[in-house]
């Protein structure tokens, strides 16, 4: 995990009295889970070209005090999950795909090129809930029935994070794409086929267009929005 590696010693040297990675080594020797984690991250990590890689390890840097409760280090595994965009436009074949450098005002953060087309692609995460964190933190038997369907709240978040990542895209160029990824709630996974399907017809509901979701950042389950036509998929590429 080369790439990753490198991120956690300038993160060590950067934040010093930071102890979130002070066992690093050990903890991802010990816990399979948490190795599988990081190098999930990873494996998008050293598809990046050294200057994207330099952009994005800043990036994520900067951000690595940004959290919230329930979600230690949220900004800065939000920034990292760009590199899974990026993996996505290198396969499906786009060139000249470059990090695009944070700005005081707001811009998409990958330009590229696809079949000789200028475009630029915003990536956004949406993660836990409060609601859930907050169940988490609850001890006692859970209702799981919350996770039938996807949530009120997640809709209007995705929603409003399309409208803005258009936004963003706009203030370079007309041609874009929106890559968001997506946490359920729902631990278990036990609704994950159902959720994508809800999320597929919400998506047609909006009229969204050129859109990616990935489900997660483990795994490979996405769904993919052309023009106004969704499906719910496997890509080897997310």
């Amino acid at each position: 995990m080369r790439r990753f590696r490198e991120l956690i010693t300038a993160i060590r040297k950067k934040y010093s009295s930071d102890k979130f990675f002070a066992d690093f080594e050990e903890t991802y020797r010990l816990e399979p889970t948490r190795l599988r984690h990081y190098r999930s991250y990873d494996e998008a990590l050293r598809l990046l070209d050294d200057e994207s890689w330099k952009i994005l390890e800043e990036k994520a840097i900067k951000h690595f005090k940004n959290e919230r409760r329930g979600q230690r280090k949220e900004g800065f595994f939000n920034q990292l999950n760009e590199a899974f965009a990026y993996r996505y436009l290198l396969r499906r074949g786009c060139q000249n795909i470059r990090f695009i450098k944070e700005a005081t005002e707001k811009t998409p953060d990958i330009s590229f090129v696809d079949r000789g087309i200028e475009g630029y692609c915003e990536v956004k995460t949406i993660g836990l809930s409060d609601a859930e964190i907050r169940r988490r933190e609850t001890p006692g038997i859970k209702d799981h029935n919350v996770y039938f369907d996807l949530s009120t709240k997640i809709k209007r978040t995705l929603e409003d994070d399309v409208r803005q990542a258009w936004e963003q895209i706009h203030s370079r160029g007309e041609n874009g794409l929106v890559f968001i990824l997506i946490r359920f709630d729902d631990i278990a996974s036990d609704n994950d086929k159902r959720h994508r399907k809800q999320l597929i017809e919400f998506c047609r509901s909006r009229g969204f267009e050129n859109l990616v979701l990935k489900i997660d950042h483990r795994g490979n389950k996405g769904i993919r929005i052309k023009g106004r036509l969704a499906v719910g998929t496997r890509y080897k590429s997310l």
